[in-house]
């Protein structure tokens, strides 16, 4: 076997090797292009003048023009035989096709043919006309075009940028962006909590996630409104993320309080993939892809299946996903794509250890109380087999189309239908074995677990036009989009208190069966000035109407033969949410911005059965979380900043100060099992980012945000921080790839990436503030021909930290009575030094 050194890359693979790299270098794209300039010339009886007609082409793997369709027309009264000849002759141009990793791949491409008018006659012996000439645009591909930037926090994170340091589960990908942080979730099940511009985003509630055009958030969900886990979407097929941070874009609805999370699904890498990964905790990882060579990157279908044993106790799960989708052109001017994803999990929850028992070794930072924490199935009968108390389970499952079609006047049509199903039940003890029965009192000390249940089936559709640019010479150019959606649902939803023993309800607290509707209409504007000044933004209005079944209501003791007598709400509102953005190109690499807009977030089913019934205090003396009438809780953004770009865009700098207001906060309360609506909250504070691509080989992207967080509470002139906002946050990620040497006279080429954390300044509460964490993940990889070999590693400095921290009264014990009830601050711990190896085979 001969190998072959490449002396100067040789100090680049020592720096992999020392960072500990991840998976094969992602696959780079080179446009397609003519192989001569489009000649067209312009044809009789069409006006000397010069003309632009833009055309979209597809164009196969071979260099064929398949397909030719206009996009626009430059002047708009340009007549159609001048578009046809502009048609014609790109149809009849060989093309290089477009390369992806050195391979051929079909491809769509914006090209603009332009038509000069010959040169008059002058009195020379020889006249010689100047031919027509043409130019081309950038390239295209299918999914990666977005609509103009809508504040300073809208970005498309590439496949490079996401895989730039380890990312176990989707919505970990988050943390590529700037100012997000999405904790490292071990087990399957529960959405992940993301901290971004003073949140702490429990579970995904208040960030709108979307896949394609399908809403991934839950409006009225039993463990937060607003509940969304993009888990269900493997890593492997996500080719793009686009973040908008704050409610400054028309088309974002229910849930952007703080933002938006936009998925786009594909796979560049054409050809078939199986990769396993086996690693600590006997934590093992098959996935599968098949994406067929001379399609779009659009067309894959993947499976996934996950399990762990689970560090420390109670901690072991398992989860399955199938993700699918299919893209083809039906004519030259209509693109169809179709979208199915299932999946199912299941994992065991420790539950808090109380710090206080930790730090005197009465119990392990990664252990679980014995006691209130699991239970015997009926057919076991000995003790080994018992099973933990507290866990949670989820399902998923989503059908949806979209529908796109381009006029011949440069507009563009979609629709997007979709459905979808979703289950989930979880069993989370906080306090240990405080708590009364409130239906029964005589019901005490049974056991602090909080069953909590919600199924939900919806269904809903998206359509919009984005009409041709209009031109004013060089004045103004301008496109108006207006748009509709629609979504409809049931949901079933339940919490209760059970007898860890048996896990049988022992006291009822909600019982609700919902029917929402969510009707919204938007126009979007986006004006261009001088070619300097940018205006973007519009208005958008939600009709939102709920009907509520209290199934509690009238229940009488004894329990469950007292008669579920059930009480009927509805509650209806609109909200309006008007939205700009103002960026200005004060310099070639300056652009100052300013942004502001509404959004809202639906809220609970309990404060809307309480917010539209009579008006009485809580049992604590405070008034419901709203006001009369209310169905929603609304937020107002803003932020002032610049964005400056230099050398092409190779080094993009972004500096933003924000404030949001959210007229009703999400805070955790344990008397609540979970989170609980509480009054307005207030985030201020500034947030700056660095991304540089220095040369093709190097990655880097830095992220620090510095902010406050209060809000209100339930009873009157209270105001507290919102717990587990971090002051000050700062994510830092480096990548490196490229090819190391040759084996055989193929590259073998690597990637190493490292992703560094710091949280500091969380307020348990008012008066404790949490240790800072710091959080290292690394990751290495090396591919030759048809297999790649990776490894990746978590929480490299095997730091204890919690993932969750929160202060309040329990009892926890290690023998029934032994502890009075006290407060103390109480963790989830976070997963200690994790490592994973990968191989992958590619066919």
């Amino acid at each position: 076997m001969r190998i072959d050194w490449h002396p100067t890359l040789v100090a680049a693979s020592l720096a992999a090797a020392a960072l500990l790299m991840s998976n094969a270098a992602d696959a780079q794209l080179v446009q397609g292009e003519p192989r001569a300039p489009i000649v067209a010339r312009l044809p009789p009886g069409a006006p000397a003048v010069e003309t632009q007609v833009t055309l979209q082409l597809v164009v196969s793997a071979t260099g064929t023009v398949e397909s030719a369709v206009e996009f626009s027309r430059l002047p708009s009264d340009t007549p159609d035989l001048v578009v046809s000849a502009a048609v014609a002759a790109a149809r009849a141009t060989p093309f290089v096709p477009s390369m992806r990793d050195g391979r051929p791949i079909r491809s769509r491409i914006e090209y603009v043919v332009v038509f000069r008018p010959p040169v008059p006659p002058v009195p020379t012996p020889t006249p010689t006309p100047t031919p027509p000439s043409a130019s081309t645009s950038v390239v295209e591909v299918r999914g990666l075009t977005w609509a103009s930037p809508r504040g300073l926090g809208d970005v498309r994170v590439d496949r490079e940028t996401l895989t730039a340091s380890p990312r176990q589960q989707t919505s970990e990908m988050l943390s590529a962006a700037p100012g997000f942080f999405v904790d490292h979730e071990d087990g399957e099940g529960l959405g992940n909590d993301v901290y971004l511009r003073g949140f702490d985003l429990d579970n995904g509630s208040g960030i709108e996630m979307k896949v394609n055009d399908v809403p991934i958030n839950i409006p009225l969900h039993i463990h937060g409104q607003g509940y969304a886990d993009v888990n269900f979407i493997i890593p492997e097929v996500v080719q793009s993320i686009r973040v908008l941070e704050g409610a400054y874009d028309p088309r974002q609805g229910d849930s952007a309080i703080v933002g938006s999370a936009l998925f786009d699904l594909g796979v560049a890498e054409r050809g078939y993939q199986l990769k396993t990964t086996y690693g600590s905790f006997n934590q093992a990882r098959v996935v599968g892809i098949a994406a067929p060579e001379g399609v779009s990157d659009e067309t894959f279908a993947a499976f996934a299946m996950r399990e762990t044993q689970g560090y420390g106790q109670d901690r072991a799960s398992k989860s399955a996903s199938v993700n699918a989708q299919y893209g083809i052109d039906l004519t030259d001017r209509d693109h169809l794509r179709l979208l199915t994803t299932a999946y199912a999990a299941d994992a065991a929850l420790p539950g808090v250890v109380r710090l206080s028992d930790v730090d005197a070794g009465r119990i392990g930072y990664y252990d679980a109380y014995p006691y209130f924490n699991s239970f015997m199935p009926t057919d076991c009968a000995s003790s080994s087999c018992a099973q933990p108390a507290q866990g949670v389970s989820s399902a998923r499952v989503i059908v949806a189309a979209q529908l796109s079609h381009s006029t011949g006047g440069g507009a563009r049509v979609e629709i997007a239908p979709w459905l979808m199903w979703t289950n989930f039940l979880s069993r989370q003890n906080y306090t240990g074995d405080l708590y009364s029965s409130v239906l029964q009192p005589q019901l005490a000390s049974l056991g602090d677990d909080w069953q909590l249940t919600n199924v939900e089936t919806a269904g809903g559709v998206t359509a919009r036009v984005k009409g041709a640019p209009v031109r004013l010479g060089n004045f103004l150019e301008a496109v108006f989009e207006p748009g509709v959606s629609v979504r409809t649902g049931h949901t079933d939803q339940t919490k209760d208190l059970v007898n860890p023993a048996n896990l049988e309800p022992w006291d009822y607290r909600e019982s609700y069966g919902l029917n929402t509707l969510d009707l919204a209409g938007y126009v979007d504007l986006d004006v261009r000035l001088w070619k300097k000044l940018r205006v973007s933004g519009g208005v958008r209005a939600d009709f939102l109407d709920i009907g509520i079944d209290n199934n509690l209501a009238g229940l009488t003791p004894p329990v469950p033969n007292g008669a579920l007598k059930g009480q009927s709400t509805n509650v209806a509102g609109v909200a309006p949410g008007p939205r700009a953005t103002i960026a200005y190109e004060a310099l070639p690499e300056l652009m100052p911005v300013v942004s502001a807009g509404e959004g809202f977030r639906s809220l609970d089913a309990g404060s809307l059965v309480q917010c539209n019934g009579p008006t009485i205090k809580l049992t604590n003396g405070s008034l419901p979380p709203c006001t009369q009438g209310a169905a929603f809780s609304q937020v107002t953004s803003f932020e002032a900043g610049f964005r400056s770009e230099a050398a092409k865009g190779r080094y993009v700098t972004t500096l933003a100060a924000f404030q949001t207001d959210v007229a009703n906060e999400l805070v955790f309360e344990v008397t609540a099992g979970g989170l609980d609506t509480e009054r307005a909250s207030t985030r201020r504070g500034v947030v700056g980012s660095f991304l540089a691509r220095p040369t093709s080989w190097l990655l880097a992207s830095s992220a620090l945000s510095v902010q406050t967080a209060t809000f209100n509470t339930l009873v009157a002139g209270t105001s507290h921080f919102v717990p587990n906002v971090p002051a000050i946050l700062w994510r830092t990620d480096v990548s490196v790839h490229g090819p190391l040497f040759s084996v055989q006279g193929a590259p073998v080429t690597g990637r190493a990436g490292m992703g560094f954390t710091l949280l500091g300044g969380k307020h348990v509460n008012d008066a404790f503030i949490a240790q800072t964490d710091y959080v290292l993940n690394a990751l290495a990889a090396a591919r030759w021909r048809f297999i790649e070999l990776g490894l990746d590693m978590y929480n490299v400095l095997d730091l204890q930290y919690p993932d969750d921290e929160e202060y309040f009264v329990s009892n926890w014990s290690f023998k029934p009575g032994q502890q009075p009830a006290s407060g103390a601050v109480h963790v989830v711990a976070a997963a200690p030094r994790t490592t994973l190896g990968t191989v992958t085979l590619y066919f």
